[in-house]
C-alpha cells in the first residue's frame, strides 16, 4: 500500500513542477496538485519505512513536491497580484472615459 502512495506522490508532485513552470494560468492547477503530491510522498513514505523497504520514490516525491508548491505558490500569487493590479488599472481607465 505504501508503494502505491509513493508513486502516485511522486507522479503528481512531477505534474505539479512541470504545471508550476509553465507559469500563468497553469499556476492555479499546479498548486493543489503538488500538495496532495506531496502530502502522498510523506504518507506513502511513512509506510514503506514501516514495512522496512527502500523508501527512495517517496524521497524523490517529497523533494519535487517541496519544489513544486514552492514555484507554484510564487507563480499563484504573483498572477493574483498581477490581475489584480491590471483590474484596478482598468477601473482607473474607465473613470477618465
Amino acid at each position: 500500500m505504501g508503494k502505491g502512495l509513493s508513486v502516485t506522490g511522486f507522479v503528481l508532485s512531477l505534474v505539479g513542477l512541470v504545471l508550476s513552470i509553465l507559469g500563468t494560468y497553469f499556476s492555479i492547477i499546479a498548486l493543489p496538485v503538488s500538495i496532495v503530491g506531496l502530502v502522498l510522498s510523506v504518507l506513502g513514505g511513512k509506510k514503506v519505512k514501516a514495512s522496512g523497504e527502500k523508501s527512495g520514490l517517496a524521497t524523490a516525491g517529497l523533494v519535487l513536491g517541496i519544489i513544486a508548491v514552492v514555484f507554484s505558490s510564487i507563480f499563484f500569487f504573483t498572477c493574483g497580484i498581477c490581475v489584480l493590479a491590471a483590474g484596478s488599472a482598468l477601473s482607473g481607465l474607465n473613470g477618465l472615459m
